[in-house]
């Protein structure tokens, strides 16, 4: 699992995509916190190695980002986009 802390301004619509670089990753998963730990409730997308998870933050801040990868260990790309 890796945590990848990110600043995120409200109004803007953020999307973190991730993908395995093998099969060899049964599911992956993107999740998202807020600064003091506690899960955000996002608009979530999984199939096997693709994973992503949209949230429109209401207040600027740090947040958090991990990424789980379930199998054999495997290169991750992780892109973030936003609007």
């Amino acid at each position: 699992r890796a945590l990848i802390a990110v600043n995120l301004y409200a109004g803007n619509q953020y999307w973190f995509s991730a993908a395995a670089a093998n099969a060899k990753a049964k599911k992956i998963a993107v999740d998202l916190y807020d600064e003091s730990g506690k899960p955000l409730t996002t608009e979530n997308y999984s199939e096997g190695e693709r994973a992503s998870a949209g949230f429109s933050p209401t207040t600027s801040g740090q947040y958090f980002v991990a990424v789980s990868v379930e199998g054999e260990p495997s290169t991750v790309c992780l892109v973030y986009s936003y609007k």
